[in-house]
């Protein structure tokens, strides 16, 4: 019985003596530097302690998150691929997007949803008999057409695959599927008595093809300069062509990620 009163005992103390702090929940508190550093070497000159001068870089905080929120302004210039000789060389378009960027080996890859506007278009072109001609004999020309297109908008869902070139430089190609939205107008203007106007509003499947590339500025802001192709359909036909639905297109954005982490402090 006296050997167990003992080693009862002796658990006892070495429980009082157990260090449980491990087990609390963390916060976050300012820490002094003898606790952010907690290693310490015996001094040559009295024995004392002496512990390791803190590190100039915060490797921790220079690693990006994994994923990150992003928002993008978008402006640029939007070509027609093929044009009159009284139509403009290009139109404006203007937008914006926001998406996801999600790490991945020497680069990134981004997921977003894009909204844009773009400027009235006016095409005059030679406008061809629609019904198809007997073999071996020529189209039937209807005269000169006028082709209006105006309140232009898409809406994208993209997806892009940047490649990391330098620490600042990256390169990126990809795509995107989606709507786009306009009222048109046709009109033959080359007859004696003025030709009735068609009107009728064109809603569309759209997609985009484009390349582009990114100098990142810093962790948080990037400025994006892109070439892209933008066709309405599912096949390019004469009269995408001649409303000017099919366009090459150069743009520029200003691209910030996570713009609302001051908020969220």
């Amino acid at each position: 019985m006296a050997l167990v009163f003992l080693g009862v005992a002796a658990a006892a103390e070495t429980l009082d003596s157990l260090e449980l702090g491990a087990f609390a929940p963390f916060e976050a508190e300012p820490q002094s530097q003898d606790e952010t550093y907690p290693f310490a070497m015996p001094s040559h000159r009295n024995g004392a302690p002496q512990s390791f001068p803190p590190s100039e870089v915060d490797h921790g905080d220079c690693e990006r998150p994994a994923r990150q929120f992003y928002v993008s302004s978008i402006i640029g210039g939007s070509f027609l691929a093929v044009t009159a000789d009284d139509t403009p060389s290009s139109i404006l378009t203007a937008g914006g997007a926001m998406g996801v960027a999600l790490d991945r080996a020497n680069g990134r890859v981004r997921v977003e949803i894009e909204g844009r506007y773009r400027d009235p278009i006016e095409q005059t072109y030679i406008g061809f008999n629609r019904q198809p001609p007997r073999l071996g004999t020529k189209p039937d020309l209807i005269g000169t057409m006028q082709a209006k297109a105006y309140g232009g908008w898409s809406v994208m869902a993209n997806l892009w695959r940047d490649f990391q070139l330098t620490e600042s430089l990256d390169a990126y190609g990809g795509g995107g599927i989606g709507a786009a939205g306009f009222d048109t107008s046709f009109q033959q203007i080359d007859t004696a008595t003025p030709a009735p106007i068609v009107y009728r509003y064109l809603t569309e499947y759209a997609w985009q093809l484009g390349v582009g590339g990114i100098w990142n500025v810093n962790d948080r802001v990037a400025v994006d300069l892109s070439y892209r192709v933008f066709g309405v359909g599912w096949t390019i036909t004469a009269n995408d062509l001649a409303y000017g639905f099919l366009r090459t297109e150069v743009l520029l954005s200003l691209r910030i990620y996570e713009p609302f982490r001051g908020l969220m402090r």
